[in-house]
Formats: structure tokens, C-alpha cells, sequence
């Protein structure tokens, strides 16, 4: 199969304007739901690509760390690509599952969750018998073709609990090895999780939110309209300003977490002119580190309460020169450097700032300074390869990071910047 033959095919159809004109509500109707079965379709053979690139060890032959790594060099999501990787590694194991997936009535993201819903059955009983596991493949293949992936996930999370032996030597409910986090940041820009915890985490987590999530009457005396949920995430809001608000937390990347909000000078002046008729209205956002940009309101509540540290920037967007006299960098120089690099200035990285390191270009051991224009910021993979791996790094004409591979002469932007060429013109 010429499958570069078939992206041109397909290519040309997407370009074509008339495409869907002399389709009517019945035809349109059913020509969608054969394109979802071939990306379906499609995704089922991405799959068992993925799992053959992954038992031969392409990516490294490539020079990439790991097969998603691999996929994410040619556009593909982080998420998606892990996705990939996970359900062709297990897809060898379920055979049956596989074999649904190729008539394009299952969706990468059904298949995604049978294999996680797996992964939560073993974890909870490794010595789980073939007929029992197949039992569950079957289950979890009904589930997915009838309702969504989170569906058969909360199937198998029931399945998990049914087939639990009562005699283990650690009950699950008491197991450490069970316990999950997840959150991330949602399309609506809301931040969403979920948690399964052992009774003694649990108990902690309890015990730290029930007295802060009391019902408080309204001043009028009528009682708290908050739901106990809504009681509970303000708690939660609570331990976490202890936190921030306690000396000896832990560093991370040689400074003590702190929330970071970033705003220009423009914001800063809406703020104090809030209300002013005529006021010029700010053109870009406030903008969090971690779940990005903010409303004005909220931007403005935020800075009413915070410390404001000043950062000049030129119209490359580079900050000033900031201290150079300290072999680690200052909390000063490191806020300047989240401001330039954003996080791992490296190609194609772009790992949060507080995953990073602050790497001396010159390096301190051959006289190089602590300061802005002799620093980096890198996540530990990366600093890695500057160290190990032959990469170089250094400050460009225009104040930024610019790297070259080792067995090259094409510098390459940081990931900060809109684009990775090299054209002089290129923001």
C-alpha cells in the first residue's frame, strides 16, 4: 500500500472548494461517518506503526530519545504520541481488541481506554487468570461500542473492585502502590482531575480539608449557600496559601515556588486606570506559568496582593542585564530568564520553567559568568545533551538562545520563539 500516494489523494480531495456541494443532508451525513471510520481506521494502523518502530528501536536509529519523541518531531501532540506508543505496546496482548479496532467502528480514544482500563485490572490483581482477563476484554469491548471512553474506564474500575480477592496480605483500599493523581488544564481553561488515594492519604487529605470546609452563615445569619464541593475546593485553596506562605517549602530549580503571573506595563497602568472613562484597554492578557492566560478581574485581584518584580524587555522581547556576580543565579536573574525562554529554551521542548535548570553557556569552571547574557534555561534532558550529547548553545544577535546538533552548522531558534528557522526576518 503507498500510503504517500493516498495522503496526496486525500489531500487534494480536502483542498478541493466543491468538494460537498452536490451532497444532499443524507449523503453529507453518511460521507462523515465513513471519514470517521477511516481516521478510525487509520489510527488502528498508526497503532501497530508505532508499536514496530518501538520493537526496533527506530527513534534512536533517528536520533530521537523514544518513539514519541519520534512523533512529536513531525507535529504530533505530546498526548497523542504517548497515546500511540501506549496502545501499540499493549495491543500485542489483547489480540482481540486489535481486531475490532481495524473496521473503524472503535476510536483511538475507545482503544486508548480498554488499555487503561487493563493496566487498572492487572495493577489491582496481578495474579488475575487468562479466563478472567479475557472476561474483561470482552466487557471492556461491549462497553466501548455502546458509550464513551470514560465510560469504559469506570467499567473497569468496577471490574477491578469485583474481582479483588478478599484475602490479599494488603487490601487494595490500604495499597500505596494503587494511588493516582491526575489534573491538567481543560479546553475551557479550568483546571480538572481526579484522585484515588489509600485510606491513610485519604484520611490525611480528610482531615486537612473538613475543618477548613465548615459551613460559615452569611452575615444575616441565613446559612452557607456553598455546596459541600464548593466548600471543599475553597479548603483546598486554603492548604495551598499555607504552603506558599511557609519559609522552608521545598526549591524548585533553586527558587521557592511561587505563583507567577505575568503582566506588562500596559496591564499594570489598565489596572490602576480601571473605571476611568476612556481608558485604553490592554491588547494582550495576564498570563499564568502554568494554565496561561487570565481576565483582567482576575489578573487585577492577583496583583493586589503579590510582589511585582519590574523586567525591562527590548523589542526582542529580551530582558536586561540583571546581576552577574553569583554562581547560582539570583531569584532576579531566574525571573528575567522565565520571561525570555518561557521554560526549556531547547527546539521543540518548551518543559515548564520550574522543571528547569539555569545552565551557564560559558561554563562557570572556564570563567563564565553568572548573568543573563551567560545563562539558559534547560530541563534536565536538555541540560544533558549541551553536557553529553555534543549540543551546543549560544546568545544570538537578537538576546535569544540559538542551538546547534552536533554534526551541524544550522543554528536552530529556542522554543520560545514562533518559529524554529533560522531567516534573519523570522520572530
Amino acid at each position: 500500500m503507498n500510503f504517500r500516494g493516498l495522503f496526496e489523494h486525500l489531500s487534494t480531495m480536502a483542498a478541493d472548494p466543491l468538494l460537498l456541494a452536490p451532497l444532499d443532508d443524507v449523503a453529507l451525513s453518511e460521507e462523515t461517518v465513513y471519514a470517521l471510520r477511516a481516521k478510525n481506521v487509520l489510527d488502528a494502523l498508526l497503532f501497530r506503526f508505532t508499536a514496530d518502530l518501538d520493537k526496533r528501536g527506530v527513534a534512536k536509529t533517528l536520533g530521537a530519545d523514544s518513539t514519541a519523541e519520534l512523533l512529536q518531531s513531525v507535529q504530533v501532540s505530546p498526548a497523542a504520541a504517548h497515546r500511540y506508543v501506549r496502545v501499540g505496546r499493549a495491543l500485542g496482548s489483547i489480540p482481540s481488541v486489535a481486531a475490532y479496532a481495524v473496521d473503524g467502528t472503535l476510536s483511538g480514544e475507545h482503544v486508548d481506554a480498554i488499555v487503561k482500563g487493563l493496566h487498572h485490572i492487572d495493577r489491582r490483581d496481578p495474579d488475575l487468570s487468562e479466563t478472567d482477563r479475557d472476561d474483561c476484554v470482552r466487557g471492556l469491548l461491549t462497553q466501548a461500542r455502546i458509550s464513551t471512553p470514560a465510560a469504559v474506564i469506570e467499567r473497569a474500575h468496577e471490574m477491578a473492585i469485583a474481582l479483588s480477592p478478599p484475602d490479599k496480605e494488603t487490601p487494595d483500599a490500604e495499597n500505596d502502590e494503587l494511588n493516582e493523581v491526575s489534573f491538567g488544564t481543560g479546553d475551557d481553561g479550568r483546571t480538572h482531575g481526579t484522585l484515588d488515594l489509600d485510606k491513610t492519604l485519604g484520611e490525611k487529605l480528610a482531615t486537612a480539608l473538613r475543618p477548613l470546609a465548615k459551613p460559615v452563615p452569611e452575615p444575616d445569619g441565613s446559612p452557607d449557600p456553598r455546596s459541600t464541593s464548593q466548600r471543599l475546593a475553597e479548603a483546598l485553596g486554603k492548604i495551598l496559601d499555607v504552603f506558599f506562605a511557609h519559609h522552608d517549602r521545598p526549591t524548585e530549580g533553586g527558587v521557592k515556588p511561587r505563583v507567577t503571573m505575568t503582566v506588562s506595563a500596559e496591564q499594570l497602568l489598565a489596572f490602576q486606570m480601571n473605571g476611568i472613562p476612556g481608558a485604553k484597554v490592554p491588547t494582550a492578557p495576564a498570563t499564568f506559568e502554568w494554565t496561561g492566560p487570565v481576565s483582567a478581574s482576575t489578573a487585577q485581584m492577583t496583583a493586589c496582593d503579590s510582589v511585582i518584580t519590574k523586567i525591562l524587555l527590548d523589542n526582542n522581547a529580551v530582558p536586561l542585564q540583571v546581576g552577574r556576580e553569583f554562581r547560582t543565579v539570583t531569584p532576579a536573574i531566574r525571573k528575567a530568564l522565565i520571561a525570555r525562554d518561557k521554560g526549556c529554551a531547547f527546539p521543540g521542548c518548551g518543559c515548564p520553567a520550574g522543571w528547569t535548570d539555569a545552565h551557564h553557556i560559558t561554563f562557570w569552571s572556564h570563567g563564565g559568568e553568572t548573568s543573563l547574557t551567560n545563562t539558559v534555561l534547560l530541563c534536565r534532558r536538555h541540560h544533558n545533551y549541551i553536557h553529553h550529547k555534543g549540543w551546543t548553545v549560544f546568545l544570538g544577535h537578537d538576546g535569544h538562545p540559538w542551538f546547534i546538533k552536533p554534526g551541524t552548522t544550522t543554528p536552530m531558534r529556542s522554543h520560545a520563539r514562533r518559529t524554529l528557522t533560522n531567516e534573519p526576518l523570522a520572530a
